[in-house]
Protein backbone atom coordinates (compact mmCIF):
# COMPACT_ATOMS: atom_id res chain seq x y z
CA UNK A 1 0.00 0.00 0.00
CA UNK A 2 1.25 3.37 -0.64
CA UNK A 3 2.19 5.72 2.12
CA UNK A 4 -0.49 8.27 2.67
CA UNK A 5 0.84 11.67 1.36
CA UNK A 6 1.04 14.38 3.74
CA UNK A 7 0.63 17.70 3.16
CA UNK A 8 3.07 19.81 4.01
CA UNK A 9 3.12 23.18 6.35
CA UNK A 10 3.17 26.13 4.11
CA UNK A 11 1.95 29.06 6.87
CA UNK A 12 4.51 28.28 9.16
CA UNK A 13 7.64 28.87 6.52
CA UNK A 14 5.66 31.96 5.16
CA UNK A 15 5.82 33.26 9.09
CA UNK A 16 2.17 32.66 9.72
CA UNK A 17 2.60 31.03 13.20
CA UNK A 18 5.99 29.65 14.37
CA UNK A 19 7.48 26.83 12.74
CA UNK A 20 8.81 25.77 16.40
CA UNK A 21 6.49 23.48 18.03
CA UNK A 22 7.13 25.22 21.19
CA UNK A 23 7.51 28.47 20.16
CA UNK A 24 3.69 28.13 18.35
CA UNK A 25 2.06 26.81 21.46
CA UNK A 26 3.15 29.66 23.28
CA UNK A 27 2.20 32.19 20.46
CA UNK A 28 -1.43 30.24 20.68
CA UNK A 29 -1.54 31.18 24.61
CA UNK A 30 -0.09 34.29 24.03
CA UNK A 31 -3.60 34.91 21.70
CA UNK A 32 -6.05 33.53 24.26
CA UNK A 33 -4.10 35.57 27.39
CA UNK A 34 -4.16 39.02 25.48
CA UNK A 35 -6.80 40.78 27.58
CA UNK A 36 -6.60 43.46 25.08
CA UNK A 37 -7.56 42.28 22.05
CA UNK A 38 -8.22 38.04 22.89
CA UNK A 39 -10.56 36.62 25.40
CA UNK A 40 -7.92 36.98 28.13
CA UNK A 41 -7.60 33.58 29.50
CA UNK A 42 -6.99 29.98 28.13
CA UNK A 43 -9.95 27.72 27.30
CA UNK A 44 -11.37 25.18 29.68
CA UNK A 45 -12.24 22.08 27.35
CA UNK A 46 -15.76 21.38 27.99
CA UNK A 47 -16.34 23.68 30.49
CA UNK A 48 -19.64 25.12 28.91
CA UNK A 49 -20.98 22.37 27.44
CA UNK A 50 -24.46 22.57 28.85
CA UNK A 51 -24.58 25.48 27.11
CA UNK A 52 -25.01 23.61 23.82
CA UNK A 53 -22.75 23.38 20.54
CA UNK A 54 -21.41 25.92 18.54
CA UNK A 55 -23.14 24.91 14.83
CA UNK A 56 -20.76 27.04 12.95
CA UNK A 57 -17.96 29.89 13.20
CA UNK A 58 -15.99 32.62 11.29
CA UNK A 59 -12.60 33.35 12.29
CA UNK A 60 -9.54 35.56 10.56
CA UNK A 61 -6.66 33.77 9.01
CA UNK A 62 -4.17 36.35 8.85
CA UNK A 63 -0.54 35.69 10.63
CA UNK A 64 -1.15 35.31 14.55
CA UNK A 65 0.55 38.27 15.69
CA UNK A 66 -2.10 39.99 14.20
CA UNK A 67 -5.33 37.81 14.22
CA UNK A 68 -4.84 35.38 16.30
CA UNK A 69 -6.48 37.13 18.87
CA UNK A 70 -9.52 37.16 17.44
CA UNK A 71 -9.65 33.50 16.13
CA UNK A 72 -8.79 32.82 19.78
CA UNK A 73 -12.56 33.97 20.94
CA UNK A 74 -13.65 32.04 18.70
CA UNK A 75 -11.84 28.78 19.54
CA UNK A 76 -12.02 29.45 23.02
CA UNK A 77 -16.46 29.27 22.41
CA UNK A 78 -15.65 26.09 20.51
CA UNK A 79 -13.59 24.03 23.21
CA UNK A 80 -15.74 25.35 25.55
CA UNK A 81 -18.65 24.26 24.51
CA UNK A 82 -17.75 21.04 22.13
CA UNK A 83 -16.00 18.50 24.43
CA UNK A 84 -15.06 16.14 21.51
CA UNK A 85 -14.96 17.16 17.78
CA UNK A 86 -15.69 14.71 15.11
CA UNK A 87 -14.87 15.91 11.92
CA UNK A 88 -14.80 19.94 10.90
CA UNK A 89 -15.33 21.44 7.74
CA UNK A 90 -13.13 24.26 7.21
CA UNK A 91 -14.20 26.46 4.06
CA UNK A 92 -10.99 28.73 3.48
CA UNK A 93 -10.48 31.36 0.95
CA UNK A 94 -8.99 30.45 -2.44
CA UNK A 95 -6.04 33.38 -3.22
CA UNK A 96 -4.67 31.14 -5.47
CA UNK A 97 -7.68 30.78 -8.23
CA UNK A 98 -6.87 27.38 -8.82
CA UNK A 99 -10.29 24.65 -9.47
CA UNK A 100 -13.69 26.09 -9.30
CA UNK A 101 -16.40 27.42 -7.21
CA UNK A 102 -16.09 25.33 -4.09
CA UNK A 103 -12.40 23.31 -3.75
CA UNK A 104 -11.25 20.10 -2.34
CA UNK A 105 -8.66 17.74 -2.81
CA UNK A 106 -8.18 14.05 -2.29
CA UNK A 107 -4.22 14.24 -2.58
CA UNK A 108 -3.72 14.34 0.85
CA UNK A 109 -4.58 12.12 3.80
CA UNK A 110 -3.08 14.25 6.45
CA UNK A 111 -1.81 17.98 7.08
CA UNK A 112 0.87 18.63 8.82
CA UNK A 113 1.58 21.44 11.45
CA UNK A 114 4.44 21.65 13.91
CA UNK A 115 1.80 20.08 16.10
CA UNK A 116 1.40 17.15 14.51
CA UNK A 117 -0.48 15.67 11.56
CA UNK A 118 -4.65 15.86 11.36
CA UNK A 119 -6.58 13.47 9.07
CA UNK A 120 -8.80 14.47 6.20
CA UNK A 121 -12.25 12.66 6.61
CA UNK A 122 -11.85 11.17 3.19
CA UNK A 123 -15.56 9.54 3.00
CA UNK A 124 -16.68 12.65 3.53
CA UNK A 125 -14.63 13.98 0.83
CA UNK A 126 -15.67 11.60 -1.35
CA UNK A 127 -19.28 11.98 -0.29
CA UNK A 128 -19.17 15.67 -1.68
CA UNK A 129 -17.69 14.91 -4.46
CA UNK A 130 -20.31 12.62 -5.60
CA UNK A 131 -22.93 14.37 -4.46
CA UNK A 132 -22.28 17.95 -5.10
CA UNK A 133 -21.37 18.89 -8.82
CA UNK A 134 -19.84 22.68 -7.33
CA UNK A 135 -17.57 20.73 -5.80
CA UNK A 136 -14.05 19.76 -7.55
CA UNK A 137 -10.67 18.31 -6.61
CA UNK A 138 -7.87 20.12 -7.06
CA UNK A 139 -4.31 19.61 -5.62
CA UNK A 140 -3.10 23.04 -7.09
CA UNK A 141 -5.71 24.97 -4.93
CA UNK A 142 -4.32 24.11 -1.76
CA UNK A 143 -0.51 23.76 -2.29
CA UNK A 144 -0.21 27.00 -0.98
CA UNK A 145 -3.20 27.87 0.46
CA UNK A 146 -2.89 29.46 4.15
CA UNK A 147 -6.27 30.07 4.56
CA UNK A 148 -7.34 26.76 6.22
CA UNK A 149 -3.67 25.84 7.68
CA UNK A 150 -3.57 28.37 9.84
CA UNK A 151 -7.01 27.56 11.96
CA UNK A 152 -5.74 23.89 12.77
CA UNK A 153 -3.25 24.90 15.42
CA UNK A 154 -5.79 26.35 17.38
CA UNK A 155 -8.24 23.10 17.07
CA UNK A 156 -5.05 20.98 17.90
CA UNK A 157 -4.05 22.96 20.73
CA UNK A 158 -7.58 22.47 22.54
CA UNK A 159 -7.95 18.68 20.88
CA UNK A 160 -4.77 17.04 19.49
CA UNK A 161 -4.73 15.38 17.10
CA UNK A 162 -8.21 13.50 17.44
CA UNK A 163 -10.49 15.31 14.83
CA UNK A 164 -11.05 15.10 11.23
CA UNK A 165 -10.81 17.96 8.96
CA UNK A 166 -12.39 18.59 5.63
CA UNK A 167 -10.21 21.39 3.82
CA UNK A 168 -12.68 23.36 1.07
CA UNK A 169 -11.92 26.32 -0.52
CA UNK A 170 -14.00 28.98 -2.22
CA UNK A 171 -13.84 31.67 -5.02
CA UNK A 172 -16.67 33.47 -6.37
CA UNK A 173 -19.86 32.51 -4.70
CA UNK A 174 -23.71 33.30 -5.50
CA UNK A 175 -26.63 32.34 -3.18
CA UNK A 176 -27.84 29.33 -4.61
CA UNK A 177 -24.29 27.96 -5.04
CA UNK A 178 -24.09 28.66 -0.93
CA UNK A 179 -27.76 27.03 -0.23
CA UNK A 180 -26.25 24.11 -2.37
CA UNK A 181 -23.07 23.49 -0.76
CA UNK A 182 -24.73 24.01 3.09
CA UNK A 183 -27.37 21.90 1.65
CA UNK A 184 -24.48 19.22 0.59
CA UNK A 185 -22.54 19.58 3.85
CA UNK A 186 -25.87 18.69 6.08
CA UNK A 187 -26.86 16.12 3.93
CA UNK A 188 -23.28 14.42 4.03
CA UNK A 189 -22.78 14.61 7.61
CA UNK A 190 -25.98 13.33 8.84
CA UNK A 191 -25.80 10.27 6.45
CA UNK A 192 -22.29 9.53 7.88
CA UNK A 193 -23.53 10.43 11.03
CA UNK A 194 -20.85 13.06 11.79
CA UNK A 195 -21.35 15.49 14.40
CA UNK A 196 -19.50 18.30 12.59
CA UNK A 197 -18.22 22.39 13.36
CA UNK A 198 -17.94 23.88 10.37
CA UNK A 199 -15.40 26.80 10.01
CA UNK A 200 -15.05 29.97 7.53
CA UNK A 201 -12.05 31.07 7.73
CA UNK A 202 -11.82 35.00 5.76
CA UNK A 203 -10.64 37.91 6.96
CA UNK A 204 -12.60 41.61 6.81
CA UNK A 205 -12.28 44.68 4.14
CA UNK A 206 -8.71 44.62 3.39
CA UNK A 207 -8.07 48.27 2.63
CA UNK A 208 -5.11 50.50 1.33
CA UNK A 209 -2.97 51.16 -1.78
CA UNK A 210 -1.38 47.88 -1.62
CA UNK A 211 -4.41 45.67 -1.69
CA UNK A 212 -6.02 48.42 -4.55
CA UNK A 213 -8.91 49.19 -2.53
CA UNK A 214 -9.12 52.92 -1.13
CA UNK A 215 -12.66 54.03 -0.03
CA UNK A 216 -11.25 56.36 2.73
CA UNK A 217 -8.67 59.15 2.80
CA UNK A 218 -9.24 60.05 6.57
CA UNK A 219 -10.24 58.60 9.90
CA UNK A 220 -9.41 54.97 7.71
CA UNK A 221 -9.20 52.46 10.82
CA UNK A 222 -12.49 53.78 11.90
CA UNK A 223 -14.51 54.01 8.84
CA UNK A 224 -13.28 50.02 8.08
CA UNK A 225 -14.59 49.35 11.05
CA UNK A 226 -18.42 50.49 10.29
CA UNK A 227 -17.71 49.41 6.71
CA UNK A 228 -17.28 45.99 8.43
CA UNK A 229 -19.68 46.14 10.80
CA UNK A 230 -22.16 46.66 7.95
CA UNK A 231 -21.13 43.27 6.66
CA UNK A 232 -21.06 42.11 9.80
CA UNK A 233 -24.87 43.11 10.74
CA UNK A 234 -25.67 41.24 7.86
CA UNK A 235 -23.71 38.15 8.57
CA UNK A 236 -25.36 38.05 12.66
CA UNK A 237 -29.05 38.46 11.44
CA UNK A 238 -28.31 35.68 9.35
CA UNK A 239 -29.53 37.50 6.10
CA UNK A 240 -27.28 35.72 3.33
CA UNK A 241 -28.95 37.49 0.82
CA UNK A 242 -27.86 41.22 1.91
CA UNK A 243 -24.78 40.31 2.81
CA UNK A 244 -23.43 38.91 -0.78
CA UNK A 245 -25.38 42.32 -2.27
CA UNK A 246 -23.31 44.31 0.36
CA UNK A 247 -19.78 42.46 -0.85
CA UNK A 248 -21.23 43.26 -4.70
CA UNK A 249 -22.43 46.99 -3.26
CA UNK A 250 -19.06 47.54 -2.49
CA UNK A 251 -16.56 45.48 -4.48
CA UNK A 252 -15.32 44.19 -1.01
CA UNK A 253 -12.67 43.13 -0.23
CA UNK A 254 -13.82 40.46 2.24
CA UNK A 255 -11.47 38.02 0.80
CA UNK A 256 -13.68 34.66 2.73
CA UNK A 257 -17.03 36.36 1.81
CA UNK A 258 -18.09 32.94 0.27
CA UNK A 259 -16.86 30.76 2.72
CA UNK A 260 -19.09 32.82 5.15
CA UNK A 261 -22.44 32.95 3.12
CA UNK A 262 -22.11 28.69 3.10
CA UNK A 263 -21.91 28.86 6.79
CA UNK A 264 -24.75 31.06 7.59
CA UNK A 265 -26.66 29.33 5.33
CA UNK A 266 -25.68 25.89 7.18
CA UNK A 267 -26.07 27.18 10.08
CA UNK A 268 -30.06 28.34 9.33
CA UNK A 269 -29.99 24.57 8.17
CA UNK A 270 -29.59 23.21 11.77
CA UNK A 271 -31.61 25.58 13.42
CA UNK A 272 -29.78 28.66 14.10
CA UNK A 273 -31.13 31.83 13.97
CA UNK A 274 -28.58 34.72 14.59
CA UNK A 275 -24.77 34.56 15.12
CA UNK A 276 -22.54 35.94 17.84
CA UNK A 277 -19.97 38.81 17.35
CA UNK A 278 -17.24 37.10 19.89
CA UNK A 279 -14.62 39.90 18.51
CA UNK A 280 -13.76 42.55 16.35
CA UNK A 281 -10.70 44.79 15.66
CA UNK A 282 -8.54 45.64 12.65
CA UNK A 283 -5.08 45.84 12.27
CA UNK A 284 -5.03 49.55 12.46
CA UNK A 285 -5.91 49.41 16.09
CA UNK A 286 -3.06 47.53 17.12
CA UNK A 287 -0.63 49.30 15.00
CA UNK A 288 -1.48 52.74 14.24
CA UNK A 289 -1.04 51.88 10.38
CA UNK A 290 -3.30 53.69 8.39
CA UNK A 291 -1.84 52.71 5.42
CA UNK A 292 -2.54 49.19 5.17
CA UNK A 293 -5.79 48.11 7.36
CA UNK A 294 -7.07 44.65 7.26
CA UNK A 295 -10.39 43.62 9.37
CA UNK A 296 -10.61 40.21 11.80
CA UNK A 297 -14.09 39.08 12.91
CA UNK A 298 -14.94 36.26 15.22
CA UNK A 299 -18.45 35.19 14.84
CA UNK A 300 -19.99 31.60 16.11
CA UNK A 301 -23.45 30.46 15.50
CA UNK A 302 -25.76 28.33 18.25
CA UNK A 303 -29.42 26.52 17.51
CA UNK A 304 -32.04 28.62 18.87
CA UNK A 305 -32.63 27.89 22.46
CA UNK A 306 -35.66 25.04 22.44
Amino acid sequence: MATPRVRPMQAAIWNFYPINQNELIESIERCFTNAAFGPGRLPRRGARASEGPVVSGVAPHAGYEFSGPCAAHLYLEIGERVPQLDTVVIIGSNHSGYGGTFTTTRAFAEWATPLGKVSVDMEFVDSLLSRCPLVVDDVMAHLREHSIEVQLPFLQYIYGNNFRIVPIVAKHVELGEARDLAKAIDDIATSLGRNIVLIASSDFTHHGVYYGYVLFRENVIENVKKLDMNFISAILSLDTRRFLNLIRRYDATVCGYGAIAVAMEYSRLRGCTQGKLLRYYNSGELTGDEDMVVGYAAISFEPAPS
